[in-house]
């Protein structure tokens, strides 16, 4: 039977991963470990998981870092720990849907041959009718350059990714950490050297853990607000447009050629959807500062971009500022559905 390592990275708000603990606890018909890899958490982790060693259902390997190396050497250390065939990624604040999903998850993996990476969809902790759509079927793929620039960026959630251990072994590296988005290289490396990528329709994962209603850290807490609060603000996307290229580079490929498709990407439908989430949650001012942190020359290495490139690229800018700033939010909610479907086809 196939082997399930559950991998979290860790860091403080250990109320939320006891939450997803005792969920993950009441798998049945199935074979797993968890494994939790901790950033040298300042809370008491180390003591709450102690305890739960003692009586946990499933074995449970805890790991804790002496100082903080960061998200993306956390997430390779949950990922290197584990003993399981494949690993199924969860954030701390997250958890499994049901009390079936790794029997199911089992079973799919080995329906479809054993695949190398993929992903699911995920659902809000309190309304499982509010999906996360990013997988549009429950399939096999497929692998290679067009399949890998194509899903590259569903890997940008972290929780419901799933690797094959071994495949993950293949490209692990440290090149990444303090970048936010090792994930994406990994997984983009994995499918352009032939990886087979599938895809999950289900909601394995229930996203945002909510105590007393509250979620955890939520980034929207942290958005300026007001004009005194202003700053310049780029969302990550920078980091993630060079994670992304780094792996078709370091797949033998033209790297300026995909680093400009990347980047149109995001131009596309990333910066416009950032800009109107941030509208829709009144942070206007918010909104401006990611304007003017995602111009053409805060992304690194844009200068080996040609003059042709280049002029495309700012002409799509602009035209998603103005789509991002003016578009009614009402009009937005009823075309996203169909807005994401357009851009995963």
């Amino acid at each position: 039977m196939i082997k399930i390592s559950i991998c979290i990275p860790q860091y403080n708000r250990i109320e939320y991963l006891k939450i997803n603990l005792e969920r993950i606890a009441l798998q049945k018909d199935a074979n797993l470990e968890v494994i939790i890899s901790d950033d040298a958490s300042t809370d008491n982790t180390a003591i709450e998981i102690a305890i739960l060693q003692k009586s946990y259902r499933y074995p449970l390997i805890y790991h804790k870092f002496e100082k903080n190396v960061g998200y993306d050497r956390n997430l390779r250390k949950s990922l290197e720990l584990a003993s399981g065939d494949y690993c199924f990624v969860l954030g701390n604040d997250d958890t499994v849907a049901d009390d079936f999903v790794i029997n199911r998850l089992t079973l799919f993996l080995k329906n479809k041959n054993f695949p190398d990476v993929g992903f699911c969809n995920s659902a809000d902790y309190l309304d499982v009718n509010n999906i996360q759509l990013r997988a549009q079927q429950t399939s096999n793929i497929g692998s290679g350059t067009e399949i890998a620039l194509k899903y590259y960026s569903s890997f940008s959630f972290v929780a419901g990714i799933i690797f094959k251990k071994s495949a993950f072994d293949s490209v692990n590296t440290s090149k990444l950490d303090g970048s936010i988005y090792v994930q994406i290289y990994l997984a983009t490396l994995i499918i352009i050297r032939g990886g087979c990528l599938f895809t999950i329709k289900e909601p394995m994962v229930l996203k945002d853990i909510r105590i007393n209603n509250e979620i955890a850290n939520s980034y929207l807490d942290t958005l300026p607000k007001t004009k005194s609060d202003y700053k310049v603000l780029d969302a990550g996307l920078p980091s993630y447009a060079n994670a992304c290229a780094m792996a078709f580079k370091d797949a033998g490929l033209n790297g300026t050629k995909y680093y400009y498709k990347i980047i149109k990407r995001i131009y596309q439908f990333t910066y416009p959807f950032w800009l109107i989430d941030y509208r829709k949650n009144s942070a206007l001012i918010a909104a401006k500062g990611l304007k003017e942190g995602l111009k053409l020359k805060h992304f690194k290495n844009y200068k080996m971009l040609s003059s042709k490139d280049k002029l495309k690229l700012r002409g799509y800018y602009t035209f998603s500022t103005l789509l991002g700033l003016s578009i009614p939010i009402f009009l937005f909610e009823r075309l996203k559905k169909y807005l994401y479907s357009i851009a995963k086809s």
